[in-house]
């Protein structure tokens, strides 16, 4: 397939990064209280990425760096419509060689429960990796690890 994974620039990648966040991670869970000018998505160690298939944006990730030759995976989406069509995995693998780019060797995430199985078979393990990011959207995901090689 045509896939790219977009850094996040143009306000047209902007409106699609928000719109697939908000509908897939707050409305679609019953949430409305989405902030498309949270700060976290303006700080130089964070990368708000646009999963594109042949032009057409269908998944969003923001990949935080947080020292240490690490980072989180946070707010990982697929559109509704194309969803169990293995876009996950293409994000997944674009994800990691992205990460790659900046000498990072640990990946850590805040998987919601549904996901630990998807990060499991990606080669994630279950590791408590700071138990103080378990709060608000983050109070019921399990921590996961990945060492990239």
């Amino acid at each position: 397939m045509n896939y790219k994974l977009a850094e996040v620039n143009s306000a047209d990648d902007w409106k699609d990064y928000h719109f697939l966040r908000q509908t897939v991670l707050w409305e679609a869970k019953g949430r409305y209280n989405y902030n498309e000018n949270h700060p976290d998505e303006h700080l130089k160690t964070n990368h708000p990425l646009l999963l594109k298939l042949r032009g057409r944006p269908i998944g969003t990730v923001r990949l935080d760096e947080v020292g240490h030759r690490s980072g989180v995976v946070r707010l990982v989406s697929i559109a509704p419509d194309v969803q169990r069509s293995g876009h996950g995995r293409e994000l997944s693998s674009l994800t990691e060689d992205y990460a790659r780019r900046f000498g990072i060797t640990k990946l850590l995430v805040n998987a919601a429960p549904d996901a630990v199985g998807f990060y499991e078979k990606m080669g994630w393990k279950k590791d408590l990796w700071d138990e103080s990011e378990l709060t608000g959207l983050a109070s019921d995901c399990i921590q996961m690890t990945k060492n990239l090689r």
